[in-house]
């Protein structure tokens, strides 16, 4: 009988994450539609009202001082709104990830995220990302993503590093900040604004991963993972 229920458990488990990885295929295949919507549509409007404005600024210059200051502030707010915009298309779905590759992917984001955050990112890879199949390279990709953006809320830290080793196998993935650090078992047990954490630790164990956190208050954070190749 306890052999049974542990067969009838190990099953119920295992149907858990089926379906949890369906799940999280459907959610990227939204967010490649979002992506594409707001790009064809407001992104581009966006562009189009920003040139129209200008045009407006030169037949206005010779009387209208007051109406130029208003048409330049409005161009730069809406200038920051296409950023915006950008950015929410890039973090949706690294378009580069499709044609390019996993590793061009990830270092084009890592570009993005110093000009964002004005944190600085140093990477090193070792290795090929030739085996991996498409989930786990979404899955890394949204890893990677998910524990910088956690340095960037949180860490208060001036830079970050970040490994990935392609080894037999598995890839292993170390994300290391330099700031005020937390108390690990305290920030996994009530997340609060660290909700972030709990998310990357689910989404590496969705796949069979493993997840290691390391921190101490005032030492920074190391935060790492382990992905198969196959899901």
């Amino acid at each position: 009988r306890d052999g049974i229920t542990e067969i009838s458990q190990r099953y119920s488990d295992d149907q858990k994450k089926e379906i949890a990885l369906r799940i999280m295929k459907a959610q990227e295949e939204e967010r490649r539609r979002v992506a594409r919507e707001v790009h064809d549509g407001p992104a581009q409007s966006l562009a189009n009202i920003v040139l129209r404005l200008e045009i407006v600024e030169k037949l206005l210059k010779l009387d209208c001082n007051k109406v130029i200051e208003e048409l330049q502030d409005l161009k730069c707010l809406v200038r920051e709104n296409l950023k915006d915009i950008r950015r929410i298309i890039f973090d949706f779905r690294p378009i580069n990830l499709d044609h390019q590759g996993l590793v061009d992917a990830i270092r084009n984001y890592i570009m993005n995220y110093q000009r964002t955050y004005g944190i600085s990112c140093q990477i090193l890879i070792e290795g090929q990302d030739k085996q991996l199949s498409p989930s786990i390279k979404v899955a890394l990709f949204r890893l990677v993503q998910a524990g910088l953006t956690n340095v960037a809320k949180h860490a208060e830290s001036p830079k970050v590093d970040l490994n990935l080793m392609f080894l037999e196998g598995k890839v292993v993935g170390k994300i290391i900040d330099y700031g005020k650090g937390f108390d690990p078992k305290e920030v996994l047990e009530n997340p609060g604004e660290h909700f972030g954490l709990v998310g990357i630790r689910e989404r590496v164990e969705m796949f069979s991963g493993k997840f290691f956190l390391n921190s101490a208050k005032g030492k920074g954070t190391v935060f790492e993972f382990e992905l198969p190749y196959c899901k």
